[in-house]
């Protein structure tokens, strides 16, 4: 069985290797189906290493990445990806650009850079956490450096993904102390992002992990924050994010029962013309991907295992 350190080096070298063989390119020219990108947050290089792995891009990692999609894809609103994908219209070569969370990283970091080049995006906020400046848990290396898989699993079915139980029971002490691009970006700042192109979609009141939920609390996650937004923005937004990517037939049934037109997993892969618009694939975005993997990525060709 090869070493960790033998796979470290050999995935660079596979996705290269795509790249240099034009593999990726004819991949993307070819296949009518398109990807939707998940990010979270955009920072400075300085505050890549606070909280989660992956979660928290660089300014600079982020900026190259939108200029070759910008100049290999067409970046379209995620409606219109929607409505091509519902009505049988070619997705070949488009692409759509989405934020989970709402962190005012975004906006102070990603937002300039997307308005710069024309290209829109949709940002899924947590209506309750709007304005906040402790974060969320994840956000805290206290916590994320004991984060072995299966405390994971027990935080996000045992305490439900609540963040508030999360930190009381791992590190009561954790809160404050972020930088700003950690904090979540106020009503004001989503206001006027959204008047300029960046859409605003539901990613639930408090971001708890939805299929472990009662029906009342789901309701109050999925319906009740999506008044909360309208009321906070006067938009009522078309499309909800599933908190941790989890959900089930239960939470499926309500998000669309909610006026939602659709609904993002965190499930890999491009979307295709007659998919389930509640259950959409997105391709999230590792903060340290490479650039031969992110081409290969966008372009359907990731590799789970080496």
């Amino acid at each position: 069985m090869p070493s960790f350190q033998t796979l470290r080096r050999a995935i660079p070298l596979y996705y290269g290797s795509l790249c240099a063989l034009g593999v990726t390119a004819m991949n993307r020219r070819l296949r009518n189906a398109g990807p939707i990108l998940c990010y979270h947050n955009v920072v400075p290089s300085e505050y890549v290493n606070l909280g989660e792995p992956g979660l928290h891009v660089t300014s600079e990692r982020f900026e190259r990445q939108m200029h070759w999609l910008a100049r290999h894809y067409t970046v379209i609103r995620l409606s219109e990806f929607v409505d091509r994908m519902t009505t049988g219209g070619s997705l070949r070569s488009l692409a759509a650009i989405t934020f989970d969370d709402g962190y005012a990283g975004v906006y102070e970091h990603a937002a300039p850079v997307l308005h710069r080049l024309g290209v829109p995006a949709t940002v899924f906020v947590v209506a309750e956490a709007a304005g906040r400046r402790t974060g969320f848990w994840w956000d805290h290396n206290s916590i994320i450096e004991f984060a072995t898989p299966a405390r994971r699993e027990r935080w996000l079915n045992e305490l439900r993904g609540d963040g508030a139980a999360i930190v009381a029971q791992e590190a009561p002490s954790a809160a404050g102390h972020l930088p700003a691009s950690h904090w979540l970006a106020d009503w004001d700042t989503i206001r006027a992002w959204a008047r300029r192109g960046i859409e605003i979609g539901g990613h639930s009141a408090t971001h708890r992990a939805l299929p472990t939920l009662t029906h009342d609390e789901l309701e109050y996650e999925i319906v009740a924050s999506r008044i909360f937004v309208h009321r906070a923005t006067g938009t009522w937004p078309e499309f909800f994010a599933y908190p941790y990517g989890r959900y089930d037939a239960r939470v499926r049934a309500m998000v669309q029962a909610a006026g939602y037109r659709g609904s993002f997993t965190l499930d890999a892969g491009l979307n295709r013309a007659g998919v389930d618009p509640w259950c959409l694939r997105r391709i999230n975005v590792p903060a340290t991907i490479s650039d031969a993997a992110f081409e290969a990525w966008t372009a359907g060709l990731r590799r789970s295992r080496m």
